[in-house]
């Protein structure tokens, strides 16, 4: 299993048409890619053919070529070369259609003609170097080994990559049969390198690793909950009170739910106001076994309970545009989830299981607040100091590396 890093790769340094592909694996100073399209065999390039995709907003309104204006042109796949992106020229517009002329080494007779979906803006990503190809094997904890060779890993690596604008990312798995541990490769500079290593032991391994303890300690608990469900194996009737606002949704529509729990576990339903007017209804279940009610209150019982949040985690929690909550929401299946901004409290509605899942999804998030925004600080200073020297070697003139032959363009790392 291994975190796809997207790269595109020219011909020869000359060349400005890229072809899109993935790095496969890094060799001393080369890389190894694979062509996206299969069109061509995988094969070694040299680091200074290949850059890493840029990042272009798939709806940029402010990308408006005009007449004479150089932009990239995208072109799919044929039977002798992948897709990729070419420099080229906008020699007119005619409506929603661009007259591209291709420029450099793949100039061709005619213009292309083409939409603005197929357009963007000449990328700004500069070969890769030789000292951005070191690599770095990090080992994984015992207990970590099944995590990190599940999908659920891939979330992790990918923000280590990204966050630590590392080249690669990915598992190593042994050979099958193989003893030996999974491990995960970084490939980058040095300093990334720290980064990278730092983000997966301080932050994603220490809180995988509670995560695991937590699930153990969950299935101790549900082992324990089975034992005192036999020892009352013998009561086979129950009853819950639910808010009356729940109702119609136990019921179902014309009592479909209600008649369909009934049919499937053999069971009586019934739901009586409760006569101390305090809003709750009981709803009561009889069956010829306790695994029948136990099993049809499972499906019936909806529970609501609110989360009180510092004003500091609010935005943590909810995510921007409440992302974070919406997707905890379907993950665990909730009915809801609503946030009250007057009393700063998170409200939580579904069957009991689905709400306990729920508490422990936003009690494990609300743990890596504190350590990403210690990660955020130590980027920014890291940052920072790269400014700082950008400015310091800016400032020496003719002589100093800034614009000099081999020098950093632009602060790019």
């Amino acid at each position: 299993m291994q975190q796809r890093t997207l790269v595109e790769v020219r011909k020869s340094p000359k060349s400005t048409t890229w072809y899109n592909a993935e790095i496969i694996n890094v060799k001393g100073d080369s890389i190894h890619v694979a062509f996206l399209d299969n069109v061509w065999p995988s094969r070694d390039t040299p680091a200074q053919s290949v850059r890493r995709r840029p990042q272009v907003e798939e709806e940029d309104d402010a990308f408006d070529p005009q007449v004479e204006d150089v932009v990239e042109v995208f072109f799919p796949a044929s039977e002798t070369n992948p897709s990729g992106w070419s420099l080229g020229s906008v020699s007119s517009i005619k409506t929603s259609f661009y007259f591209i002329g291709i420029v450099g080494n793949q100039r061709g007779p005619q213009d292309f003609i083409v939409e603005r979906g197929s357009l963007r803006p000449c990328s700004t990503e500069p070969p890769l170097e030789e000292a951005q190809l070191s690599r770095r094997i990090v080992k994984v904890p015992r207990d970590l080994q099944e995590w990190v060779r599940s999908q659920d890993s891939l979330g992790c690596l990918s923000h280590v990559q990204k966050c630590g604008e590392l080249l690669v990312a990915h598992c190593l798995m042994p050979e099958p049969g193989s003893k030996d541990p999974a491990t995960i490769l970084l490939v980058g500079d040095d300093h990334n390198l720290d980064l990278g290593e730092k983000l997966l032991a301080q932050i994603h391994f220490k809180n995988q690793q509670e995560m695991q303890k937590f699930h153990v300690q969950r299935e101790r608990l549900l082992q324990r909950l089975e034992e005192w469900k036999q020892w009352f194996s013998t009561r086979n009737a129950e009853a819950f009170s639910v808010d009356q606002a729940l109702v119609g949704l136990i019921v179902g529509k014309k009592g479909a739910n209600i008649n369909q729990v009934r049919d499937k576990y053999s069971v009586e339903v019934n739901v009586q106001d409760q006569k101390s007017g305090d809003g709750n209804s009981t709803v009561t279940i009889i069956g010829d076994t306790a695994e029948a009610v136990r099993k049809a209150r499972e499906e019936l019982e909806y529970i609501t309970e609110r989360l009180e949040l510092k004003p500091e985690q609010v935005g943590w929690v909810l995510g921007k545009g409440h992302q974070n909550i919406t997707e905890i929401v379907k993950k665990t299946d909730l009915y809801y989830a609503r946030f009250d901004d007057k009393a700063s409290c998170l409200e939580l509605c579904g069957r009991r299981h689905q709400v306990e899942d729920a508490k422990m999804l936003i009690e494990v998030h609300s743990e890596y607040q504190t350590v990403y925004r210690d990660m955020d600080d130590e980027t920014s200073a890291i940052r920072q100091s790269f400014e700082h020297l950008d400015s310091v070697d800016s400032g020496k003139g003719k002589g100093g590396r800034g614009k000099g032959k081999g020098g950093r363009k632009g602060g790019q790392r």
